[in-house]
């Protein structure tokens, strides 16, 4: 493992030769204590986190450091998401202190801005900084002297957009946009994203995907000291071509790949059987090659790969490989710093090949628990690498403030957590019993993330401040708006069955609100004076839906304008939100027959955050925190909480409060 010097030595060097460090950004001036040092601080996003489920769900045994986390650490009783509870809004509210009717980062899928140049059918992604109107808490971390770090978050780290609501950017807005980009070009703001540009998916290999050439020539042969003749192949994806050979003593049994067929530089991976040992005796994902580097026009790239089967006379194989990803940061060496450190980042466990029965039939579909072991094994490799990366800021770069993430809960509880839901209509005590353990090995390895955090903040006695962006809920029912307002004569189709904006006066463009179509969006139709109408016939509207049953699928309606403390509405959000039954989800189509109907069993988030089950966590732990509980906090409190720990003014967009002074209170 190639380790890299610190990019900001002399950075801390200034730093450790004064006790007194004046921070001051545009709008302030800040004098930070420093008799005590400059504390540090980890904040980390476990995605799909709910301390409630948690504890209904998983021992103190199996994920003992969330217990240790939520009984001596400081904790509010819940934490409320936004509206929809969704990642990308989740994660921006986090980040800001800001909901997304500032931000107009208001869910995955948002209303891209200005309106005058989008119709309201548009979409643009809620994880990209184009739509962003906030500063998150790297960036003014590092305008007041600190360094930072980013470890794959969201919105960052390109350019913002803070785009006006409707015609060009203003002034104000310019100049908060500027200051973020520059506060990018610090040498104490390392700040970096995986997730915005995978150049190739995970994929299963057999046989029948590779091109077989026995006489391919490859170079150095010998160094593979094998028995048996080796058999040649290669195969192609959105990487490149590769090159592989398998070999053996007896028989084939190991595999070695390489970019050119030469045996020089290849790695290495042998059959063995699936993991079965428990995770803290022995080293994660084991069984994986070393990793390969890449050379690709967009960057630099890894293969690391896993052979889980091979066939005595290598005739067939299964031959895994994770995601391929090119690391986007704001600073050249300190990609490739990282990249050095870590080589081969990817960012989700292989929960949808898994669903698809590439690693076997799942236990829903009569398998024997083979392909959960081999899903498991690639939530092992996700997990030591997102903790190298966690290191590496940590320790490497010695940054006061990592801002960090991890997804794995949230994967694997959108895949299999519905089926252990008892009031499923056709709810499976065999299947709920297998999903239950899969579920609980998933999360064991959460805990290990956790706990490598934990131990990365106690080695220098800073705070650890655990957060989510959302919960979880089982849904069977789908709740379409496009058709309801179909229906309420609000929304027309045209002749090719498509959504008609030149008689349309309401549409729900990503299926968790109804937006007006008035006229300051491009071909709006409805004036201003009369959006109050439309928006009372989408209530009157959702106040009649019903299931077969006749019991209402609505359970509140949100108006944006009568709810400001939600978070809702905004440039880049809807007009009207609801909160689904139990059991029902909400979709964007526009072409069912009907209103309601079923659909997949999933565990979703995306419901209200009055939602309990929505609810997420916000706890500080080490750093001088003791155990304490208070009142339900909000995400938009957590950056200023955050920044007052530090000694630093909070994001300057926040609109949150502190939670210092009530979690710890001496």
């Amino acid at each position: 493992m190639a380790h890299t010097h610190s990019l900001r030595a002399s950075l801390v060097t200034a730093v450790a030769a004064t006790t007194l460090l004046a921070c001051t950004d545009t709008s302030t001036d800040l004098t930070v204590e420093q008799d005590q040092g400059q504390p540090r601080a980890i904040l980390v996003s476990i995605d799909s986190i709910n301390e409630t489920i948690m504890r209904n769900s998983l021992s103190e045994a199996q994920v003992p450091a969330f217990y240790n986390m939520f009984n001596q650490g400081a904790c509010s009783e819940g934490t409320q998401p936004s509206f929809p509870s969704l990642t990308a809004a989740g994660h921006s509210a986090l980040w800001t202190g800001a909901y997304g009717n500032i931000s107009n980062i208001s869910g995955n899928t948002v209303h891209p801005l200005p309106r005058d140049q989008h119709t309201v059918l548009a979409s643009a992604s809620g994880y990209s900084p184009d739509n962003s109107a906030a500063e998150p808490i790297w960036i003014t971390a590092g305008y007041q002297g600190l360094t930072a770090g980013g470890h794959h978050v969201t919105q960052a780290p390109g350019k913002p957009g803070f785009p006006s609501a409707v015609g060009e950017r203003t002034e104000e807005n310019e100049a908060a946009r500027q200051r973020v980009i520059d506060g990018y070009s610090k040498d104490n703001v390392i700040v970096m994203n995986g997730y915005n540009d995978q150049i190739q998916g995970d994929a299963m290999l057999t046989a029948a995907h590779v091109d077989w050439d026995e006489q391919i020539p490859w170079n150095q042969v010998e160094l593979l000291e094998s028995n048996v003749a080796p058999r040649y192949f290669s195969f192609n994806n959105q990487a490149g071509t590769f090159y592989a050979a398998l070999f053996g003593n007896d028989e084939y049994d190991h595999i070695a790949v390489n970019t050119v067929p030469d045996a020089q530089g290849a790695v290495i991976a042998y059959a063995a059987d699936v993991e079965q040992a428990d995770y803290n005796d022995r080293e994660l994902a084991r069984h994986f090659s070393e990793p390969l580097r890449v050379s690709h026009e967009r960057g630099t790239l890894f293969l690391r790969v896993r052979l889980f089967e091979v066939a005595a006379d290598g005739s067939d194989f299964m031959l895994f490989h994770p995601p391929m990803h090119i690391i986007e940061v704001n600073h050249a060496d300190a990609q490739v710093a990282y990249e050095d450190y870590v080589q081969g980042w990817f960012g989700n466990s292989s929960t949808r090949m898994y669903s698809r029965g590439e690693f076997g039939k799942p236990f829903y579909n009569g398998g024997d628990g083979l392909a959960e072991a081999r899903y498991l094994e690639t939530a092992e490799l996700e997990t030591k690498l997102f903790n190298l990366g966690s290191s590496w800021f940590w320790q490497e770069q010695n940054v006061d403030l990592l801002v960090d993430y991890f997804p794995l809960g949230d994967s694997i509880d959108h895949s299999i957590k519905a089926y252990t839901y008892e009031n499923y209509p056709a709810f499976n005590p065999e299947f709920a019993e297998k999903a239950h353990d899969l579920r609980g090995r998933a999360w064991e390895l959460v805990n290990i993330r956790l706990q490598h955090l934990m131990d990365l903040a106690d080695s220098d006695n800073a705070a650890l401040f655990l957060v989510g962006d959302h919960g979880m809920r089982t849904s069977w029912m789908e709740f379409r708006p496009n058709v309801l307002l179909q229906q309420a004569s609000l929304q027309f189709l045209d002749a090719n069955g498509m959504i008609d904006l030149t008689r349309s006066k309401a549409v729900s463009n990503t299926g968790n609100w109804i937006t007006v179509n008035t006229t300051d969006w491009r071909g709006g139709i409805v004036p201003p004076e009369q959006k109050d109408d439309v928006v009372a016939k989408i209530v009157a509207a959702l106040s009649t839906v019903v299931d077969a049953n006749g019991m209402s699928v609505i359970d509140r309606i949100y108006v944006a304008s009568e709810h400001p403390e939600l978070g809702i509405g905004g440039p880049a959000g809807g007009d009207v939100y609801w909160a689904e039954a139990h059991g029902y989800r909400s979709g964007r189509s526009h072409s069912a027959d009907a209103a309601t109907g079923p659909i997949r069993l999933w565990a979703t988030h995306s419901h209200a955050s009055t939602e309990p089950l929505m609810q997420t966590v916000t706890c500080a732990w080490g750093g001088g925190f003791q155990p304490n509980r208070i009142p339900r906090s909000r995400q938009i409190d957590v950056a200023p909480t955050v920044a007052d720990y530090l000694g630093i003014s909070a994001p300057p967009h926040a609109v949150g409060r502190s939670l210092l002074h009530e979690l710890r209170p001496h």
